[in-house]
């Protein structure tokens, strides 16, 4: 059974009151004749006095505690939900706003390792973690509009680690991940999963469809990229899936978008492939290719 420490606090409070209220009385007939007849009604008097008083100052402490402890639930609340850029309001010298400067100085830490853990180290974009996170945060609105999910990665990038070395594979993943954020739209964003792999997520419209979106990927492989002082020229495979057409899951919209690149891969040069779910048979459309 949980204790309820409040009235702990209001039975400590009136007890405090009532000795307070008693020794006042005794006080004042040491300094005062008191006559006997009197003595039980000015003792009485105090004790309600003593017992009224600590009621209020209770009431005010305890309301006081209450705005305090709000807030800092609130705080907490908001790292619930991870959400951790919250900070507490209070600053001061005192206890309170000690534990204040403790709880921000806390909370600053684990923003700086939490943006560590949600993002990729060579590239600087969003991860796996930080796609389910934002995926189960957004879900409600993801899947009431059209959401795209692009998965991409780059043709025979091992061949280009195996004759240029590690190093220059990773300025390539580098380089090519900056062209692609820097085409972005506010509410696009780009995750690197792993290695050479990649996830474009965009919302969608009547008149911007996953067909335009890929399309419009695709364009950014066109130019070769700048590596190193040299031009390495890159390709890539892309393939789509539509939430909540291809389903509501995270790992299955990634499943079927990694299963459309792979379609997408059959072509020659960079492609892109839509899939599409038709009863029980994986079925999808091919468009363009150069």
């Amino acid at each position: 059974m949980r204790k309820n420490y409040s009235v702990y606090m209001f039975a400590a409070f009136l007890g405090t009151g009532s000795l307070i209220g008693l020794a006042f009385a005794a006080i004042v007939r040491f300094l005062i004749t008191v006559p006997e007849e009197e003595v039980l009604s000015l003792y009485l008097l105090a004790l309600g006095a003593g017992l009224i008083s600590a009621a209020a100052i209770f009431l005010i402490n305890y309301a006081f505690i209450r705005s305090i402890i709000g807030h800092f639930r609130t705080i907490l609340a908001r790292i619930q939900e991870e959400d951790y850029s919250a900070r507490v309001n209070f600053s001061g010298r005192d206890m309170i706003g000690l534990l204040a400067d403790d709880v921000n100085c806390a909370l600053e830490h684990l923003e700086e390792k939490n943006d560590e853990v949600l993002h990729d180290e060579l590239t600087g974009l969003p991860n796996r973690q930080f796609l389910k996170q934002y995926y189960r945060k957004n879900f409600g609105r993801l899947t009431r509009h059209r959401t795209a999910f692009l998965f991409f990665d780059l043709d025979k990038f091992k061949e280009i680690n195996d004759q240029h070395g590690h190093l220059y594979g990773d300025k390539v993943l580098m380089v090519v991940a900056e062209r692609v954020r820097a085409a972005l739209a506010e509410d696009e964003f780009l995750v690197r999963l792993s290695g050479d792999e990649f996830l474009l997520v965009a919302n969608l419209s009547e008149k911007f469809t996953g067909k335009d979106l890929a399309e419009q990927l695709m364009a950014l492989f066109f130019e070769p990229f700048e590596i190193s002082g040299s031009l390495q020229q890159v390709q890539t495979s892309i393939g789509v899936s539509t939430a909540p057409a291809d389903g509501e899951d995270l790992a299955e919209l990634i499943r079927k978008a990694d299963f459309a690149m792979y379609e997408a891969k059959k072509q020659e040069g960079l492609s892109y492939y839509l899939f599409q779910q038709q009863g029980e048979v994986q079925a999808s459309e091919v468009f363009g290719g150069c």
